[in-house]
């Protein structure tokens, strides 16, 4: 056999050896060098580009954007992300930053329809895992629902409800307010939107009898729970007034019951569990009124809801059930001539379906007669 032949030979002898120790080397560092990790839970966010500002792409389901994955990547770096996932190691900013995916194809999804996305897809596409050279395997849902919805601008008067039945002149009149339009929908309009102004400094100060203009933070008001879209320009206003000729006096409430307010067919479908189940509050009127209203107040249940304070969280057919603590808006029943001075506007509220129509509700039900004064 000619010598150039046999080194041919020789040669090719070699290659199956050489891919077999390839292959031999290879399934040794993945055995030794990376790790595999299951059942992690993550929760992650959308955003969308500035370009995009006018649309906003929210997670429909899972709720909250919360998976389950399991992920295979180098040891030490899987390491770390299950002590993150464990809670034994902090998530730094950057961290959160890195858990939001990032829409940069808002053209492809359909507004008002129900968009899917592999959910692999978008947690592989997550900066936080790909930046550790780290891979989904999978993840649990298997998809996940986008919605894409709208900003939408409203215009709404400025209330001032600081002072009962007092005028007043509020500059300006009229506040321009941001919202999704799938929120404005579901409240059921425009209507359902308060803008409220509320005094920066404490009323009760100042002097009776003189014309007096302060400034006031617009507050917007709206069933429901809280979202964090919604913005008001501008945000302060001033406000002009009388003070009344009878000095007010303030009342310190250390336990205003928070009731639930709704129809019964729609309050009897969820459990309720509202925290803290009481509030403090701080009321302004005359000695009168407020020496009335600490009487209401120490007979409870004895004394008629119209002559008492009670907060309440109003249930509409657009709440959204789920498995999380989320802030919902309240609003307080108060007697004539009392005003509210200072309040939580926000409880923490958890709603979740009913698994029989004999379940009980861990709330007080608001009587739907009880309406005096509402609104504050």
């Amino acid at each position: 056999m000619p010598q150039p032949q046999r080194r041919i030979l020789e040669r090719l002898k070699v290659v199956p050896l050489t891919l077999l120790l390839t292959l031999l080397l290879w399934m040794y560092a993945d055995a030794h060098l990376t790790a595999i990790e299951s059942n992690l839970p993550f929760q992650i966010s959308v955003v969308v580009p500035p370009s995009d500002a006018n649309d906003i792409v929210r997670i429909v389901s899972p709720a909250n954007g919360e998976f389950h994955v399991n992920i295979q990547g180098p040891r030490d770096q899987v390491q770390q992300i299950r002590d993150q996932a464990d809670g034994r190691a902090i998530f730094t900013h950057d961290d959160r930053n890195n858990l939001a995916y990032v829409v940069r194809h808002l053209h492809a999804l359909t507004i008002g329809s129900k968009n899917y996305i592999s959910s692999v897809r978008v947690l592989n596409d997550l900066p936080y895992f790909r930046q550790r050279h780290v891979r989904v395997i999978s993840a649990t849902p298997a998809r996940i629902q986008l919605a894409v919805d709208q900003m939408v601008s409203i215009s709404r008067p400025i209330s001032f409800t600081a002072l009962h039945h007092v005028a007043a002149r509020i500059i300006p009149a009229v506040a321009q307010i941001q919202l999704p339009k799938s929120l404005l929908t579901s409240i059921g309009g425009q209507d359902q939107v308060r803008v409220v102004a509320q005094p920066l400094s404490d009323l009760t100060t100042l002097p009776p009898r003189t014309r007096q203009t302060v400034q006031a933070q617009l507050v917007v008001r709206y069933p429901g729970a809280v979202n964090a879209q919604v913005n008001v320009t501008p945000a302060t206003a001033l406000v002009s007034f009388t003070v009344p000729a009878e000095p007010a006096h303030k009342l310190k409430l250390g336990i205003v019951p928070v009731w639930v307010r709704g129809a019964s067919w729609l309050v009897n479908r969820y459990n309720i569990s509202i925290r803290p189940e009481t509030v403090q509050v701080v009321v302004a009127g005359s000695r009168p009124a407020l020496r009335r209203l600490g009487r209401k107040m120490l007979a409870g249940d004895l004394a008629p809801v119209r002559q008492r304070v009670v907060a309440f969280l109003n249930i509409t057919p657009s709440i959204t059930a789920g498995t999380h603590w989320v802030a919902h808006h309240i609003r307080y029943s108060l007697p004539a001539g009392v005003t509210l001075v200072k309040a939580p506007r926000t409880i923490l509220c958890k709603i979740s379906y009913r698994p029989s129509a004999a379940a009980r509700a861990s709330t007080s039900v608001m009587p739907p007669s009880s309406t005096a004064n509402v609104g504050q």
